[in-house]
């Protein structure tokens, strides 16, 4: 269970975990948002929420593992000056489960389709986590569709990880207690604090299966491999390439700095080892590099976790309304 599993991953880069087979569920109805499904590639629909109101276009597009309604309970907050989506990724809740498809270039250009499919021109991009790699690779290649760019926390050592797991096995989180997944409450008071916060209504049930007879956890709703797909599939882009305007939330987090305190390092092969110390001082420089961005408004949040729109979220509100000039 991914959710549950978060906090066992390698610290440097991302994890993967795997789930049952089964088949993406039927979007819902909501008095949050209307519910569309956008047609991005042949056999191909993913789930687009419509927030409503008044102004450009504003659109959440979410970390791995997440789906649109993540942020269910924020992108509300923005309706009063913009019209505001969310965006359900490829191989996630009730998107579609293709087998391919999950490079950073196919991803963005799902974007660019969804946009298309409701008529927008240009719109400001709000990412969080993985999300952030796909939004700079499609302000990069299609900046006249990209208004303005807000990264919640994002990841920007895809590309690194990609490498990485080339040659090392991707992390085998240890299993919860089986007691935290007893019931929906128990698996919903588990994720808030792993995360610092709890999850919309919806994200819990759009992201898990729950046994409708004893509400106990079946699995995760997703394609079994697709953390695996988009962590080995991830895409070098250029941060410094974006000419949009960028507001930049992180934590302050900061990589190990030495491959002996990576989880894990013991059981590598001399070989795997060699490759990790290898990568370690790319990936802190590659912090460094986004975290001094020149022109970006960077902001580090006191005392966040990598959800800040939970963990932080008046001061996340704070900086994007001002940011958005609301």
């Amino acid at each position: 269970m991914r959710k549950l599993l978060l906090l066992w991953c390698l610290p440097l880069f991302a994890c993967a975990t795997t789930a049952s087979v089964q088949t993406p569920p039927p979007a819902g109805a909501s008095a949050l948002h209307r519910v569309q499904r956008v047609k991005v590639a042949e056999g191909v629909e993913l789930e687009l929420l419509d927030f409503g109101g008044q102004g450009p276009a504003l659109v959440f597009l979410t970390g791995r593992g997440n789906t649109a309604h993540v942020f269910d309970d924020f992108a509300p907050e923005f309706t009063r000056a913009y019209h505001v989506y969310s965006v359900t990724r490829r191989g996630y809740g009730s998107s579609s489960w293709p087998e391919q498809g999950y490079d950073t270039e196919t991803l963005s250009t799902d974007i660019v389709r969804v946009l298309d499919s409701q008529g927008i021109a240009k719109a400001v991009l709000v990412g969080h986590s993985r999300a952030g790699e796909e939004i700079t690779w499609l302000a990069t290649h299609h900046p006249e569709r990209v208004e303005k760019v807000v990264f919640l926390d994002i990841q920007t050592k895809g590309d690194l990880a990609a490498e990485l797991y080339q040659v090392l096995p991707l992390p085998t989180p240890s299993e919860p207690d089986p007691a935290l997944l007893a019931s929906r409450a128990t698996v919903a008071a588990a994720i808030a604090r792993g995360l610092g916060g709890p999850l919309p209504e919806h994200e819990l049930d759009e992201t898990i299966e729950f046994d409708p007879k004893t509400g106990r956890y079946l699995r995760d709703r997703q394609r079994p491999d697709a953390d695996a797909l988009l962590t080995k599939s991830a895409l070098k882009v250029d941060f410094a390439a974006i000419r949009a305007p960028v507001l930049y939330l992180h934590t302050g987090e900061r990589p190990p700095e030495r491959a002996e305190d990576v989880n894990g390092f013991a059981q590598l092969t001399p070989a795997q080892q060699e490759k990790l110390r290898e990568m370690i001082p790319k990936g802190i420089q590659r912090v460094a590099e986004v975290r001094n961005m020149p022109g970006w408004k960077i902001v580090q949040l006191e005392h966040a976790d990598h959800y800040v729109w939970i963990t932080n979220r008046d001061d996340v509100l704070r900086e994007m309304k001002a940011f958005l000039g609301m």
